[in-house]
């Protein structure tokens, strides 16, 4: 029997208040079972990112819950959702989210203050070609 590592039940995700708000998620539910592969689709503005940013712990719902591997998203402060994105959600970014003001290097290295077994950076940016 399959074991559910994603539970999105009931998750609304509103912005902003009173007549400014807008609903970018409204009442969605599913699971994915581990090993899973899951394709998020839908027209532009139909909130796939938004459920993916809520997924990832980098955006909190409105309502509903979200459970990953038994945890409840909704209960971790930052430094949980900060190791729980280190440890369990990988994203690959349409675009490139880099801090600007430091090197390609230096954005690499930034996990070793998140992990205390992080991958060596410039053995990450060989495997890509950046080592240079």
């Amino acid at each position: 029997m399959a074991k559910e590592a994603v539970i999105f039940k009931n998750v609304t995700k509103i912005f902003g208040s009173g007549e400014g708000s807008q609903k970018a998620v409204d009442n969605v539910s599913f699971s994915i079972n581990k090993g899973e592969f899951v394709v998020i689709l839908g027209q532009s503005g139909a909130g796939k990112s938004t459920v993916l940013n809520m997924l990832g712990g980098l955006d909190k719902q409105t309502e509903g819950e979200i459970i990953i591997n038994g945890e409840k998203l909704a209960d971790m402060n930052e430094t949980k959702l900060a190791t729980f994105r280190a440890k369990t959600i990988g994203f690959i970014f349409q675009f490139y989210n880099l801090l600007p003001s430091l090197t390609a290097y230096e954005n690499v290295a930034l996990t070793k203050d998140i992990l205390k077994n992080a991958l060596d950076p410039m053995e990450m940016l060989k495997r890509v070609g950046l080592e240079k």
